[in-house]
């Protein structure tokens, strides 16, 4: 997580707490492009990206009306990121989506990302897929980046749903694996 994102909201959040309307309104700018990204990648998933300007204004009254709620102990953004998980849940109930796990450490950006962060990040998602084996870096990518149905992998790769899913879980859990096992080697 980035400590120092998180230490800049923590100071927002104190400086907010104590009134400052300047500082609450830093901290929702420095919250939306999060938000933003989160809730278009996670309604990417069901087709309906459209509605995900919708939702992160829903998710930013949402932290006006809760934030009060936040515990300061812990850290913000894993509570920015279970208050847009429940909007979007809620927008699923509301119009009867059915829904797949939500991955909750997944769909968010943790900072505003230019074109060439956002090339970079291509690359080194690149890279991290190629160590996963065939096809579960084709899978992976066409489901999360792409937002191809997992039906319609299964029928593309000849597999059951439950192995494009099992598959997808698997590969995942390595990637977090080699992203911890290289931050552990980063000085």
């Amino acid at each position: 997580m980035n400590n120092e994102l998180e230490e800049k909201l923590a100071d927002l959040i104190i400086k907010t707490r104590a009134g400052d309307s300047l500082a609450y309104r830093q901290l929702l700018e420095a919250c939306l492009p999060m938000i933003r990204q989160s809730t278009k990648f996670h309604l990417l998933r069901y087709g309906q990206q459209a509605f995900a300007e919708d939702l992160t204004q829903e998710a930013l009254l949402a932290i006006h009306e809760k934030l009060h709620t936040y515990d300061d102990k812990y850290a913000f953004i894993p509570w920015l990121r279970a208050v847009i998980r429940h909007k979007v849940i809620d927008f699923l109930r509301k119009y009867r989506i059915k829904m797949v796990s939500l991955d909750e450490e997944n769909g968010i950006v943790l900072e505003d990302a230019s074109s060439k962060q956002d090339a970079t990040a291509a690359l080194d998602l690149d890279v991290l897929l190629k160590r996963l084996k065939p096809p579960a870096d084709d899978i992976i990518y066409m489901l999360k980046v792409e937002g191809i149905s997992v039906a319609e992998l299964a029928r593309k790769f000849k597999l059951s749903e439950s192995n494009i899913k099992i598959i997808v879980h698997r590969g995942l859990a390595k990637l977090s694996r080699l992203v911890m096992e290289e931050r552990l080697q980063t000085p």
